[in-house]
């Protein structure tokens, strides 16, 4: 039984990375219009405004919050399965979505946007670790908190 478990822990891993990996955006744009300079320095609007965001932290908002946006519908429907195989389904969502978020921590190198995205990925891998044992939901309320601090970070 264990390792059924664990194959369709890892299957729901490589279904969610394929499904969350079509939803990122091209690294030039975001969603606001912002383009970024070939060198990667200072974000302008479409008047040609500086934005006050470098190019590598509007990329990093755009894809993070279009990750998040994406990974907790996956995440509700597999809590609708139940325990315990939804549980492992859930652990998955939010493992590979973590996954997904250190991708993108990784290519903006640092700064508040980077920090507060990686509160969200270690926000969502401690949820995950908390969903495979568990008979209960665990707390949402620190990746809630986590969520507001990045879309903050990115206004």
């Amino acid at each position: 039984m264990a390792v059924r478990a664990t194959v369709l822990q890892v299957f729901a891993v490589v279904v969610l990375l394929g499904g969350v990996a079509g939803c990122e955006q091209e690294a030039g744009s975001s969603a606001s219009g912002a383009t970024t300079t070939a060198s990667g320095g200072q974000a302008t609007d479409k008047g040609g405004q500086a934005t006050g965001k470098s190019g590598d932290a509007k990329a990093v908002c755009a894809a993070v919050d279009g990750d998040i946006k994406a990974i907790l519908p996956k995440v509700a429907e597999a809590e609708a399965i139940g325990p315990p195989a939804g549980h492992h389904a859930v652990s998955a969502a939010y493992s590979a979505g973590a996954a997904v978020i250190y991708s993108h921590i990784t290519e903006a190198g640092g700064g508040p946007v980077a920090g507060a995205a990686k509160q969200v990925a270690d926000a969502m891998g401690a949820i995950a670790d908390k969903y495979v044992d568990a008979m209960s939901k665990p707390d949402k309320a620190p990746l809630n908190a986590a969520i507001e601090a990045f879309r903050a970070a990115c206004a």
